[in-house]
């Protein structure tokens, strides 16, 4: 095992993290769900593989979680029946006892792509027959860490600290827009080496590709579409917290820079899910307008974007040399990506791991088996039609959270909804482009946040009231005690 320079700081974060408590600790893993190019430690002996910044933080994450009472007791309710965490709890442990059993009990019924590490380290997709492999034991330990992910930052939310969180995830917005401006600004002027210390990862990196012209932005990712994913994450959050007028002045900014990225990165699946996203809002937007619930930043958001951008889209047809910009431009990333080397073979994965699906009995191939190029695909092929009816039960009890809870919070209930509607953004991506079954860390964190926020059984005792909490908890959850974390 080899430590990288990032890992020593890593390390250092996390040894803090222990002291200062879980709460400063979820502040620094939000920053860190961004270097996704980035190797805290390198294993040699598995081939070369790496740990990323945010598994290895992780660990102390769990740790300072278990070594205070109230957070530990907060973080096992978040996943107890009948909340929402029990279920993607169940569908994660089934996942990981999949990854054990499918893989050996249909050894060499069906042929898989799955991915495997050369001589150099380089990873590549082979199809081969189905058989066990190091990526059941490595999926399967970091859904574990997802679930752990989720239970702790769900805890944290019902335990009063949604909006500290929530702060967390607009700063580390903010940090996005500045590594996508690192990132163009080291590419204009040939200095892509000084980024080399957060692009050390054993991943095939697509730093420096354009398109006609327009640098695809890739910040601290291995490739745009990946940048593209998690702005879209972090432009929907805070999208909707300016909607629902959360007290922060930097949701507007975080909105319009973090979008304006999405755009210039020239990614495929940003795109597609970033229009089915924008749909989605504007249909809530409709939604809370004949209810008078709709706040003036709504009413703001239909002008802009049902009449604004079509007439803006009018004006830019009349000029012939931005419109042939902006058609090339679309035909490349839409038209001609299926038709592309890259999307051929997307295709191709998709459709054997369908056919694996079919061959299995429906059962699948286990966890971390198949590789595909689609979040859905990746479901039915590794974990079957069991793990993928769990995973939907889940995502129903997420989607329907707000509405069996409307007595939370005005602002909880802002946060929650935001979390939502970000978690569904990381699935409509997956959707499109996701190799595997994982959603990563930046899925538990949000979807953590919104079941926590929107199901918060503990209520925050008034000055002179008697507390209704057992001691512990209401040590943990005190107004009288400042939280230490990332705060904008």
């Amino acid at each position: 095992m080899t430590i990288e320079p990032i890992g020593y700081v890593v390390l250092l974060l996390g040894a803090l993290s222990v002291i200062y408590g879980a709460r400063f600790a979820i502040g620094i893993l939000c920053l860190l769900t961004l270097f996704g190019a980035a190797a805290a430690l390198k294993l040699p002996s598995l081939g070369g593989g790496s740990i990323q910044p945010s598994h290895l933080l992780l660990f102390f994450v769990v740790a300072t979680a278990l070594l205070r009472r109230a957070e530990t007791q907060a973080a096992l309710a978040s996943i107890a029946y009948p909340s929402p965490g029990f279920w993607f709890a169940v569908y994660i442990l089934f996942s990981a006892v999949s990854a054990f059993f499918l893989p050996r009990i249909f050894a060499g019924a069906t042929l898989v792509y799955s991915s495997a590490r050369d001589a150099s380290g380089t990873m590549s997709t082979v199809a081969s027959p189905l058989a066990p492999g190091s990526s059941n034991f490595t999926q399967a330990v970091y859904l574990l860490g997802d679930l752990a992910c989720f239970a702790v930052v769900s805890g944290l939310a019902r335990l009063g600290h949604a909006g500290l969180i929530a702060r967390n995830l607009i700063v580390t917005a903010m940090a996005c827009l500045v590594l996508a401006l690192l990132d163009i600004g080291a590419f204009m002027t040939d200095q892509a080496a000084l980024l080399g210390s957060i692009r050390n990862a054993n991943y095939t990196m697509h730093t420096a590709e354009t398109i006609n012209g327009f640098k695809r932005i890739v910040g601290s990712f291995p490739e745009a579409s990946s940048y593209g994913s998690a702005a879209l994450v972090f432009f929907s959050f805070t999208l909707l917290l300016w909607l629902e007028r959360f007290p922060s002045r930097l949701t507007g900014l975080a909105t319009v820079s973090v979008g304006a990225t999405i755009i210039l990165c020239t990614s495929t699946t940003a795109y597609i899910a970033g229009l089915f996203v924008l749909g989605l809002v504007v249909l809530l937007s409709l939604k809370r307008l004949p209810s008078g619930r709709a706040t003036a930043p709504y009413a703001a958001f239909l002008v802009i974007t049902l009449f604004m951008v079509p007439c803006t889209i009018v004006a830019l047809m009349l000029i012939p040399d931005a419109w042939n910009s902006i058609t090339d431009l679309t035909s490349i990333t839409f038209a001609d990506k299926l038709q592309s080397q890259s999307g051929e073979e997307r295709t191709a994965w998709n459709t054997l791991a369908l056919v694996s699906f079919v061959e299995t009995g429906t059962f699948g191939a286990g966890l971390g088996t198949v590789r595909a190029s689609s979040f859905i695909a990746a479901l039915l092929s590794n974990v079957g039609l069991c793990g993928t009816v769990l995973f939907a039960v889940f995502l129903y009890s997420l989607l329907t959270a707000a509405s069996r809870h409307k007595s939370s919070d005005r602002v909880d209930r802002a946060i929650g909804i935001a979390a939502v509607l970000a978690s569904i953004a990381q699935i409509a991506s997956a959707t499109i482009s996701g190799s595997s079954t994982d959603l990563g860390l930046l899925f538990s964190i949000t979807a953590g946040l919104a079941i926590g926020s929107l199901d918060r059984p503990y209520v925050l005792p008034q000055r002179g009231a008697r507390s209704l909490m057992s001691p512990s908890l209401e040590a943990s959850a005190s107004p009288m005690k400042t939280p230490i974390g990332l705060t904008p």
